[in-house]
């Protein structure tokens, strides 16, 4: 088969749906290497280690704009409205959107996927851009009805594109998120102490990953520091600060406990497994994901993991979490003190390890592949079923 890809995110984000795009491209050239792999993206800007091991390989081709279409601003109304003229020249079978939309025209002869990720902007409305949220409903729904599959990165996503878009629950299957393999790596003693040394982080700390805004519901962690005093476990926060770190700031200066709480706001992403294998337990304790990737993230490191109930998260943490109420400090501390117990600690680090087999990269591939070949056998049988 010749499959496109929307690659604009591998090329230029470094973060969630880069890393996505990138694990995706790399697995199914690794694991399905004879099938031709078009990978179109507005410009490559960046070079990077991670780009060339993900979108260089001897069966993909990159595709950009020419001559005009590369002009500032303009490259991103071809991604978005004329790309699709690219498909019909290059031939393609499949073409898969992997950021939660396909391109306005489409090639007749071309079958069309479409990841979608979360419905965020729905829910949560308040945190975006009014204008950006009209943006995204139009976008997001159209590239939905227009697809002839949708996949959606968690059961909870697919709930909410059928709530939100009313899209046939038959149209859409579910395929999970996998981790990247960064966290496949060994973490050696010299690098803790390097990466002890480099952010100036304790020696045994809980642990929270990603953005820190109000959803994310770092306040909740904060409640149980203070509350139990008599920990000798700060909290080590990593993430992109907003707004919202006015009120955490504020909070803990008013319950004094500045000496318990370090913000890391600029850490590498080749120290993040580092820093997990490091930690004592990893808490999540977000009000609402589209599927809660750090949850996976820390289970590969051997992290006890601490997350919400409802969402996403059971289905990201399976047996191997510990789950409790968002807006419940009390359970949270329960949790803490059971993960206290060395051998309680470890039964969950191994359920994690048992948990994280099924965001295998091969497991993840083969289940793309089988999708595309399902849109394209539907494909060939269609006038038979007509006539």
């Amino acid at each position: 088969m010749r499959i496109g890809f929307d690659a604009k995110r591998a090329f230029k984000n470094f973060t969630g749906l880069g890393n996505y795009s990138r694990f995706i491209l790399k697995s199914l050239s690794h694991n399905f290497p004879s099938n031709d792999y078009l990978l179109f993206t507005p410009e490559v800007q960046r070079e990077a280690k991670e780009i060339s091991l993900a979108c260089n390989n001897s069966n993909q081709k990159t595709i950009t704009p020419n001559d005009l279409w590369k002009l500032p601003g303009v490259s991103g109304i071809w991604r978005s409205i004329f790309q699709g003229i690219k498909h019909s020249e290059s031939q393609l079978d499949i073409f898969h959107g992997l950021s939660n939309e396909i391109p306005l025209f489409k090639n007749k002869s071309t079958k069309y996927v479409v990841t979608v990720h979360d419905l965020l902007f729905c829910r949560y409305p308040e945190l975006f851009n009014p204008i950006d949220v009209q943006i995204y409903k139009l976008k997001m729904g159209r590239s939905c009805r227009a697809a002839d599959q949708v996949i959606a990165v968690s059961e909870q996503t697919k709930k909410d594109l059928i709530t939100y878009f009313s899209i046939d629950p038959a149209k859409i299957k579910v395929v999970y998120q996998g981790v990247h393999e960064i966290f496949n790596r060994d973490v050696s003693l010299d690098n803790r102490i390097h990466i002890k040394q480099k952010y100036n982080i304790p020696d045994r700390y809980l642990l929270f990953v990603s953005t820190i805004d109000k959803r994310k519901n770092v306040q909740l962690i904060l409640e149980a520091l203070k509350e139990r005093r008599d920990w000798d476990c700060p909290l080590v926060v990593i993430g992109r600060p907003t707004s919202y770190m006015a009120n955490l700031k504020t909070y803990i200066h008013e319950h004094r406990l500045e000496n318990k709480v370090f913000f890391l706001h600029d850490v590498s992403f080749e120290d993040l497994p580092t820093i997990y294998k490091m930690a004592h337990v990893f808490i999540y304790p977000s009000y609402f994901e589209g599927f809660g990737i750090p949850i996976i993230e820390a289970q590969r490191m051997g992290v006890p993991v601490i997350t919400s109930t409802g969402s996403c998260f059971r289905e990201a943490g399976g047996n191997g979490a510990l789950y409790g109420r968002p807006d419940d400090p009390a359970g949270l501390i329960a949790h803490i003190d059971l993960l206290s117990d060395d051998t309680q600690r470890e039964v969950l680090i191994q359920k994690g390890y048992m948990n994280i087999k099924r965001f295998d990269q091969k497991i993840i591939s083969r289940q793309l592949m089988e999708i595309y070949e399902e849109v394209m056998e539907v494909s060939s049988l269609r006038p038979a079923l007509v006539h």
